[in-house]
C-alpha cells in the first residue's frame, strides 16, 4: 500500500469528471427562476448573520420558513406526482436519481 500523502496525487482527472457530471445534471434540472434564487440566497445570508446577532430571532424566522416549506412543498409534491403519473420523470427535473426524488416527494407529502 502506498503511504504517500494524498495531496501528492494528481486528482484533476476525477475532479474534472465530477465537475462535468454535476454541470450536466444541473443543466437537465428544472431551473429555479433567477429572481427567486437571488431572494433565497439573500435570505440565507441574512439568516446566517442573524444566527450570530440574534439567535432567537433567527429561530423564529427558520420556524416560519419551515411552515412555508411544509405548505408549499406539499402542494408542489402533489403536482409533481400528478405530472409523474402522466409519464414525466421527476428525478431529472430535481437533479436527483429517480428513487431519491420519489423519497423527497414522499417526505413533502407526509410532512406535518
Amino acid at each position: 500500500m502506498d503511504r504517500q500523502p494524498s495531496y501528492l496525487y494528481d486528482t484533476s482527472g476525477p475532479e474534472g469528471d465530477w465537475a462535468r457530471h454535476t454541470a450536466e445534471v444541473e443543466a437537465r434540472a428544472v431551473p429555479v427562476p433567477e429572481e427567486l434564487a437571488a431572494l433565497l440566497d439573500r435570505v440565507e445570508r441574512q439568516l446566517d448573520k442573524l444566527s450570530f446577532d440574534a439567535p432567537l430571532a433567527a429561530l423564529r424566522a427558520v420556524n416560519r420558513l419551515e411552515h412555508i416549506v411544509t405548505e408549499v412543498g406539499r402542494r408542489a409534491a402533489y403536482g409533481a406526482e400528478a405530472d409523474a403519473e402522466s409519464g414525466t420523470p421527476i428525478g431529472p427535473g430535481l437533479g436527483l436519481p429517480e428513487d431519491e426524488a420519489r423519497r423527497r416527494l414522499l417526505r413533502y407529502t407526509l410532512r406535518r
